[in-house]
Protein backbone atom coordinates (compact mmCIF):
# COMPACT_ATOMS: atom_id res chain seq x y z
CA UNK A 1 0.00 0.00 0.00
CA UNK A 2 1.51 3.32 -1.02
CA UNK A 3 1.31 6.52 1.00
CA UNK A 4 1.37 10.01 -0.47
CA UNK A 5 4.32 12.11 0.63
CA UNK A 6 5.88 15.36 -0.54
CA UNK A 7 9.33 14.31 0.69
CA UNK A 8 11.39 12.05 -1.55
CA UNK A 9 13.59 9.30 -0.13
CA UNK A 10 16.63 11.31 -1.29
CA UNK A 11 15.68 13.91 1.31
CA UNK A 12 15.08 11.40 4.09
CA UNK A 13 17.47 10.18 6.78
CA UNK A 14 17.08 8.27 10.03
CA UNK A 15 15.77 11.54 11.49
CA UNK A 16 12.77 11.81 9.13
CA UNK A 17 11.92 8.35 7.79
CA UNK A 18 8.73 7.57 5.88
CA UNK A 19 6.25 6.30 8.49
CA UNK A 20 4.45 3.22 7.19
CA UNK A 21 1.87 3.35 9.96
CA UNK A 22 0.96 2.38 13.51
CA UNK A 23 -0.06 -1.27 13.76
CA UNK A 24 -2.17 -3.15 16.29
CA UNK A 25 -2.93 -6.25 14.18
CA UNK A 26 -1.07 -8.34 11.63
CA UNK A 27 -0.35 -6.33 8.50
CA UNK A 28 1.79 -6.70 5.38
CA UNK A 29 3.61 -4.16 3.22
CA UNK A 30 5.18 -4.59 -0.21
CA UNK A 31 7.83 -1.92 -0.74
CA UNK A 32 9.44 -1.12 -4.08
CA UNK A 33 12.05 1.44 -5.01
CA UNK A 34 15.24 2.28 -6.83
CA UNK A 35 18.61 2.83 -5.20
CA UNK A 36 21.88 4.10 -6.58
CA UNK A 37 23.33 7.19 -8.27
CA UNK A 38 21.63 9.16 -11.03
CA UNK A 39 23.00 11.68 -13.52
CA UNK A 40 20.61 14.59 -13.32
CA UNK A 41 21.25 18.28 -13.65
CA UNK A 42 21.25 19.98 -10.25
CA UNK A 43 22.20 23.31 -8.69
CA UNK A 44 25.87 22.40 -8.44
CA UNK A 45 26.26 20.15 -11.46
CA UNK A 46 25.19 16.56 -12.10
CA UNK A 47 23.96 14.21 -9.38
CA UNK A 48 20.92 12.65 -7.81
CA UNK A 49 19.71 9.35 -6.48
CA UNK A 50 20.20 7.89 -3.03
CA UNK A 51 21.87 4.82 -1.54
CA UNK A 52 19.43 4.42 1.38
CA UNK A 53 15.65 4.36 1.84
CA UNK A 54 14.33 4.91 5.36
CA UNK A 55 11.04 3.64 6.84
CA UNK A 56 9.52 3.66 10.33
CA UNK A 57 7.08 1.16 11.86
CA UNK A 58 5.14 1.69 15.09
CA UNK A 59 3.59 -1.24 16.98
CA UNK A 60 1.15 -0.82 19.85
CA UNK A 61 1.91 -4.18 21.49
CA UNK A 62 4.66 -6.83 21.27
CA UNK A 63 5.05 -8.13 17.70
CA UNK A 64 7.45 -9.59 15.18
CA UNK A 65 8.71 -7.61 12.18
CA UNK A 66 9.75 -9.97 9.38
CA UNK A 67 11.33 -8.88 6.08
CA UNK A 68 12.18 -10.67 2.83
CA UNK A 69 14.12 -9.19 -0.07
CA UNK A 70 13.05 -9.49 -3.70
CA UNK A 71 13.76 -7.85 -7.00
CA UNK A 72 16.17 -8.78 -9.78
CA UNK A 73 19.33 -8.69 -7.60
CA UNK A 74 18.43 -9.07 -3.92
CA UNK A 75 21.98 -10.07 -2.93
CA UNK A 76 23.10 -6.49 -3.58
CA UNK A 77 20.44 -5.05 -1.25
CA UNK A 78 21.00 -4.80 2.50
CA UNK A 79 18.19 -4.40 5.04
CA UNK A 80 19.00 -3.07 8.52
CA UNK A 81 16.64 -2.71 11.48
CA UNK A 82 17.00 -0.31 14.40
CA UNK A 83 15.20 -0.07 17.73
CA UNK A 84 14.15 3.55 18.38
CA UNK A 85 12.90 2.84 21.90
CA UNK A 86 16.34 2.79 23.56
CA UNK A 87 15.57 -0.56 25.17
CA UNK A 88 18.62 -2.19 26.76
CA UNK A 89 20.24 -4.77 24.48
CA UNK A 90 20.53 -8.26 25.95
CA UNK A 91 23.78 -9.88 24.93
CA UNK A 92 23.36 -13.40 23.58
CA UNK A 93 25.80 -16.11 22.63
CA UNK A 94 26.05 -17.51 19.09
CA UNK A 95 25.97 -21.25 18.49
CA UNK A 96 29.35 -22.68 17.50
CA UNK A 97 30.16 -25.96 15.76
CA UNK A 98 30.75 -27.70 19.11
CA UNK A 99 27.21 -27.07 20.40
CA UNK A 100 24.01 -28.81 19.30
CA UNK A 101 24.64 -31.48 16.66
CA UNK A 102 22.79 -34.19 14.78
CA UNK A 103 24.04 -37.20 12.87
CA UNK A 104 22.67 -37.59 9.35
CA UNK A 105 21.83 -40.90 7.69
CA UNK A 106 25.14 -40.86 5.80
CA UNK A 107 27.05 -40.53 9.07
CA UNK A 108 27.94 -36.86 8.67
CA UNK A 109 27.55 -34.50 11.62
CA UNK A 110 25.10 -31.63 11.10
CA UNK A 111 24.99 -28.48 13.26
CA UNK A 112 21.45 -27.08 12.85
CA UNK A 113 22.00 -23.91 14.92
CA UNK A 114 25.47 -23.00 13.68
CA UNK A 115 25.77 -19.20 13.52
CA UNK A 116 22.33 -18.61 15.03
CA UNK A 117 21.64 -16.54 18.13
CA UNK A 118 20.96 -18.39 21.37
CA UNK A 119 17.97 -17.68 23.57
CA UNK A 120 18.32 -16.82 27.23
CA UNK A 121 20.14 -19.39 29.32
CA UNK A 122 16.89 -20.45 30.97
CA UNK A 123 15.06 -20.94 27.66
CA UNK A 124 14.93 -24.63 26.77
CA UNK A 125 12.52 -24.24 23.84
CA UNK A 126 15.16 -24.76 21.13
CA UNK A 127 13.99 -27.77 19.14
CA UNK A 128 15.33 -27.97 15.61
CA UNK A 129 12.57 -28.11 12.96
CA UNK A 130 13.62 -27.87 9.33
CA UNK A 131 10.06 -27.00 8.25
CA UNK A 132 9.74 -23.73 10.18
CA UNK A 133 11.17 -20.35 9.24
CA UNK A 134 13.13 -19.94 12.47
CA UNK A 135 14.40 -23.58 12.47
CA UNK A 136 13.06 -23.92 16.01
CA UNK A 137 15.43 -21.53 17.73
CA UNK A 138 15.05 -18.04 19.15
CA UNK A 139 16.62 -16.07 16.32
CA UNK A 140 13.19 -14.47 15.85
CA UNK A 141 12.42 -12.99 19.27
CA UNK A 142 9.38 -10.80 19.81
CA UNK A 143 9.80 -7.01 19.82
CA UNK A 144 8.29 -4.80 22.48
CA UNK A 145 5.73 -2.10 21.70
CA UNK A 146 7.33 1.00 20.24
CA UNK A 147 8.94 2.36 17.08
CA UNK A 148 11.37 0.59 14.76
CA UNK A 149 13.41 1.82 11.83
CA UNK A 150 14.11 -0.04 8.57
CA UNK A 151 16.90 1.04 6.26
CA UNK A 152 17.14 -0.44 2.76
CA UNK A 153 20.61 0.11 1.32
CA UNK A 154 22.47 -0.62 -1.89
CA UNK A 155 25.92 -2.22 -1.76
CA UNK A 156 26.68 -1.28 -5.37
CA UNK A 157 27.48 2.06 -6.99
CA UNK A 158 24.93 1.49 -9.75
CA UNK A 159 21.14 1.77 -10.12
CA UNK A 160 19.30 -1.12 -8.45
CA UNK A 161 15.57 -1.86 -8.29
CA UNK A 162 14.37 -3.60 -5.15
CA UNK A 163 11.27 -5.07 -3.57
CA UNK A 164 10.91 -5.76 0.12
CA UNK A 165 8.15 -7.70 1.80
CA UNK A 166 7.45 -6.57 5.37
CA UNK A 167 5.24 -8.51 7.78
CA UNK A 168 4.17 -7.00 11.09
CA UNK A 169 2.85 -10.05 12.92
CA UNK A 170 1.22 -10.13 16.35
CA UNK A 171 1.00 -13.29 18.50
CA UNK A 172 -2.32 -15.07 18.67
CA UNK A 173 -4.19 -14.41 21.91
CA UNK A 174 -6.20 -17.61 21.69
CA UNK A 175 -5.13 -21.23 22.05
CA UNK A 176 -6.36 -24.36 20.32
CA UNK A 177 -6.37 -28.08 21.03
CA UNK A 178 -4.31 -30.10 18.56
CA UNK A 179 -5.61 -33.66 18.14
CA UNK A 180 -3.31 -36.55 17.29
CA UNK A 181 -4.89 -37.45 13.94
CA UNK A 182 -4.43 -33.91 12.46
CA UNK A 183 -7.55 -34.25 10.30
CA UNK A 184 -9.69 -31.59 11.99
CA UNK A 185 -11.70 -34.14 13.97
CA UNK A 186 -14.14 -32.88 16.59
CA UNK A 187 -13.09 -33.06 20.21
CA UNK A 188 -16.64 -34.13 21.17
CA UNK A 189 -18.62 -36.18 18.68
CA UNK A 190 -21.99 -36.25 20.43
CA UNK A 191 -24.56 -33.53 19.81
CA UNK A 192 -25.00 -31.32 22.86
CA UNK A 193 -28.43 -29.97 23.82
CA UNK A 194 -27.23 -27.03 25.87
CA UNK A 195 -24.31 -24.67 26.03
CA UNK A 196 -21.07 -26.40 26.95
CA UNK A 197 -17.80 -24.61 27.72
CA UNK A 198 -14.22 -25.75 28.24
CA UNK A 199 -11.92 -24.00 30.65
CA UNK A 200 -8.29 -24.62 29.74
CA UNK A 201 -5.35 -23.74 31.93
CA UNK A 202 -1.96 -23.75 30.21
CA UNK A 203 1.17 -24.69 32.10
CA UNK A 204 2.63 -21.95 34.28
CA UNK A 205 5.76 -22.17 32.12
CA UNK A 206 3.86 -21.62 28.85
CA UNK A 207 4.66 -18.39 27.02
CA UNK A 208 2.12 -17.26 24.43
CA UNK A 209 4.70 -16.20 21.86
CA UNK A 210 6.74 -19.44 21.92
CA UNK A 211 4.53 -21.18 19.35
CA UNK A 212 5.23 -18.93 16.40
CA UNK A 213 3.69 -20.22 13.18
CA UNK A 214 3.08 -18.24 10.00
CA UNK A 215 -0.28 -18.98 8.37
CA UNK A 216 -0.64 -18.35 4.64
CA UNK A 217 -4.41 -17.95 5.05
CA UNK A 218 -4.03 -15.42 7.88
CA UNK A 219 -1.46 -13.41 5.95
CA UNK A 220 -3.66 -13.42 2.85
CA UNK A 221 -6.60 -12.24 4.96
CA UNK A 222 -4.50 -9.42 6.43
CA UNK A 223 -3.29 -8.43 2.96
CA UNK A 224 -6.83 -8.30 1.54
CA UNK A 225 -8.24 -6.49 4.58
CA UNK A 226 -6.35 -3.33 3.61
CA UNK A 227 -6.75 -3.72 -0.16
CA UNK A 228 -9.14 -5.25 -2.65
CA UNK A 229 -10.88 -8.32 -1.14
CA UNK A 230 -9.68 -10.38 -4.11
CA UNK A 231 -6.13 -9.03 -4.24
CA UNK A 232 -3.66 -11.95 -4.39
CA UNK A 233 -0.87 -12.13 -1.85
CA UNK A 234 2.49 -11.43 -3.56
CA UNK A 235 4.53 -14.60 -4.04
CA UNK A 236 7.41 -13.00 -2.14
CA UNK A 237 5.65 -13.77 1.17
CA UNK A 238 4.69 -17.41 0.55
CA UNK A 239 8.09 -19.03 1.37
CA UNK A 240 7.93 -17.45 4.85
CA UNK A 241 4.77 -19.34 5.83
CA UNK A 242 4.86 -22.78 7.41
CA UNK A 243 1.19 -23.73 7.49
CA UNK A 244 -1.86 -23.19 5.24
Amino acid sequence: MSRASNTSQRQRTQANPLVLGTFSETSLRYLTGKLGPENRVGLNGYGGGTMNHWFQLNVTSPAWIITRKGGPRPNYIEVSAFDLNKNPIEGRMIFQADSVSRTLENGETFYPYLGHVMGAGSDLANNFNNYTVNKGNDLYFILEAGSYLLCISSTRNEPLDYTLGVVIEFPALTSFILLEDLDCSFLIQETLTEDFNFELEPSENYIMDVDHDHSLAEWTKAWQRERDPNAPLPELFAPLTDRP
